[in-house]
């Protein structure tokens, strides 16, 4: 009877070990699908912006600014279920800056929004997989040098 009892607590005990690891990882995997965040990397030089990737899954992106170049640069996103032009701010040469934005798929601009500068070639479009947004979002197509289009 002894040894009946010790067999059926080692097989509950198991039991309970095995659920317990299971919850976590299933836990864990939750989790880590709901937090997710795509970093870019984005290099920045006269006149050029070059992106890590240009077809990110729809969700929190985060661009990782680095100015590589000689002078003062900026970053501007819009498209892909924004509201309103994302903006970075100036980014000094060598420093690096991020900008975190939630996009719902679709086509994505990317520019630096300085006189000239998107006219140079500072400009570059995302592909972002996903449901594309419903809502028509601001277009960097204005008649101002500011921006591109």
């Amino acid at each position: 009877m002894q040894k009946k009892r010790q067999s059926t607590a080692l097989v509950a005990a198991a039991i309970a070990v095995a659920l317990a690891l299971a919850g976590g990882a299933a836990a864990a995997l939750l989790g880590r699908s709901s937090a997710a965040t795509t970093t870019i990397k984005v290099t920045e030089r006269e006149y050029h912006i070059a992106l890590s990737t240009t077809t990110p899954a729809a969700g929190t992106i985060t661009f990782s600014i680095r100015n590589a170049g000689h002078i003062t640069h900026q970053f501007d996103v819009s498209g892909g279920g924004l509201t309103a032009i994302a903006k970075a701010g100036a980014i000094r040469p060598g420093t690096t800056k991020s900008l975190t934005v939630k996009l719902a798929g679709g086509t994505v601009k990317v520019w630096c929004p300085l006189p000239g500068h998107a006219a140079l070639g500072m400009r570059a479009t995302l592909r972002v997989k996903g449901a594309s947004s419903p809502t028509p979002t601001p277009s960097p197509t204005t008649t101002n040098s500011y921006t591109w289009g």
